[in-house]
């Protein structure tokens, strides 16, 4: 006699004692138990393996038949009490520079979103070195994090019907890294038919600093902090792959500085090689894959106001004199004489700095040129592309709203500045365990239009379907000009930001651009 197997999904031991539960879910792996929401308004089913990974699969993944642990593939899928089914379903994907954060709900509650009718679900996937290690072999061929999502991502589409969600309704959604992620997936062939919606927020692929374009060379910078000197892909696997996860996660090294403005960060997705009987996600640089998109999912860009806040906070007087030394742009561009690339920086320079040195006192001006460098121009640019190349239905924003749950404005130590910073505004779509109140009228209607836009997007196709109910119509983008709808205490539409910025980065894009690696 067979024995159904359950599996038993509850977050937090001590207070699984006065859980209530939800109803079951019958799935191919099994029987869920999940518990209804403190509020009753939700049934969560939390910490559900959609795949496995050990030290023996380090740098590879299978399906399903430091802090957290190196199996961490577990997804969440938190569904409204009573809604009519089937209902739409949005799979957010987790920020954190590839290399920390969680879908947990810490800080990704979904009690916002939920109220809107909608199926909210959130996972982990590998980060930093398990996740990103590129090493262009079939033990390790790279971007295993993005295949953790890939995974999580088909999971979703032949499961969710069994918690009343529409499998051919998914929106994929994600912020800062999470969004780059959407946008690789975007990009690649391998996600075709998974979600039928996306929305981007504050990260694309076209990004400078989202591609490692040197992954062995990184990998035996890594290695080397680990006391080994190789540059032999096989040799570092063998390395790394008996290590402790924990001491190899931990394990840091960094890039030596050249003339290039280059991401300090590194452990990124790769361009794979073609490896036989391995599935590449991204099989191109992303401009390429992109450009080559002759059909594509309606998308929501946008960026916030003042991005660069985030990573002024790490800057000191000493590593902006770096700046100095450098140019203000990254070797994703190539240019034919040292002269030329010179003269473009200088423009650069001028166009931020005049003829003054990038220093602390320039705090706004290097925010702006980190807000426009890393953030806005490549959404942009990316938005562009989608439109004249696979006539792509795409709505634009700006996001410039300051309020309480501002919080990475708060972190910072810029709240008295104007706008958004990077991150700001997540916390007016999800619920934080830390801050579950909102304390401001103000706040609460940020609350109000970021959830009814995200789900009528996720349900309509159309973030506005009645312009009645937020004042405003939110118009697409098109081959003419782009839209973008301005977010902050009222909405408006409006031309393009900042375009002055956009021109100059344009230009030099245009131009400049690398096509191959």
């Amino acid at each position: 006699m067979k024995y159904e197997k359950k599996l038993v999904l509850f977050t937090w031991i001590v207070m699984n004692i006065v859980d209530q539960p939800a109803p079951e879910v019958t799935i191919e792996q099994g029987v869920l138990r999940g518990k209804i929401s403190g509020n009753g308004m939700f049934f969560e089913y939390v910490g559900i393996p959609y795949a496995s990974t050990n030290s023996s699969l380090r740098f590879k993944v299978t399906p399903i038949g430091v802090l957290g642990s190196e199996d961490c593939l577990k997804i969440n899928v938190y569904v409204p009490a009573v809604a009519e089914r089937p209902l739409p379903v949005m799979v957010y994907i987790h920020g954190g520079v590839f290399i920390l954060g969680s879908g947990g709900k810490l800080i990704y509650g979904p009690d916002f979103l939920i109220q809107k009718g909608v199926i909210v679900v959130t996972f982990n996937y590998r980060l930093g070195v398990l996740g990103f290690l590129c090493l262009g072999i079939k033990e390790a061929p790279g971007n295993m994090g993005l295949k953790d999502q890939v995974a999580a991502l088909r999971w979703v589409k032949k499961n969710i019907a069994a918690f009343g969600g529409d499998p051919e309704n998914i929106t994929l959604f994600g912020e800062s890294a999470g969004a780059t992620s959407v946008s690789l997936l975007l990009a690649s062939d391998v996600t075709a038919g998974l979600f039928s919606r996306a929305i981007i927020q504050s990260g694309t692929s076209l990004s400078n600093w989202v591609i490692n374009r040197k992954p062995i060379e990184v990998a035996s910078l890594l290695a080397k902090s680990l006391g080994y000197n190789t540059k032999d892909p096989l040799e570092i696997y063998n390395i790394f792959s008996k290590m402790d996860f924990k001491e190899l996660v931990l394990a840091k090294t960094s890039k030596p500085l050249t003339k290039y403005f280059e991401s300090e960060l590194i452990h990124l997705p790769c361009v794979e090689e073609e490896i036989p009987g391995e599935e590449s996600v991204i099989k191109n640089l992303p401009y390429n894959l992109l450009a080559n998109k002759s059909k594509v999912v309606p998308v929501i860009y946008g960026t916030n106001s003042n991005e660069g806040l985030f990573l002024l906070y790490n800057d000191t007087e000493e590593t902006l004199e770096q700046r100095n030394k450098r140019y203000l742009f990254a070797s994703d561009l190539h240019f034919k004489t040292e002269e030329e690339a010179e003269m473009e920086a200088q423009k650069i320079h001028e166009f931020y700095f005049g003829k003054d040195k990038i220093s602390l006192n320039k705090a706004k001006n290097i925010s702006d040129l980190y807000t426009h460098l890393y953030f806005e121009t490549p959404s942009l640019f990316e938005t562009e592309l989608l439109i004249q190349n696979a006539n792509a239905t795409i709505y634009n924003y700006y996001f410039n709203y300051s309020g309480a749950r501002s919080l990475m404005k708060i972190k910072t130590g810029f709240f008295g500045e104007n706008g958004a910073c990077h991150g700001d505004d997540i916390f007016y779509l999800f619920k934080l365990q830390f801050l579950p109140f909102t304390f401001f009228k103000r706040d609460e209607n940020m609350i109000n239009v970021m959830t009814s836009l995200w789900t009528n997007f996720a349900k309509y196709g159309d973030p506005t379907p009645d312009p009645t109910e937020l004042n405003v119509k939110w118009l697409p983008s098109n081959k003419q000009t782009m839209n973008f709808l301005y977010i902050d205490e009222h909405l408006k539409m409006g031309p393009i930001p900042n375009p002055e910025s956009y021109r100059l980065w344009k230009f030099l894009y245009k131009n400049y651009r690398k096509r191959e690696l």
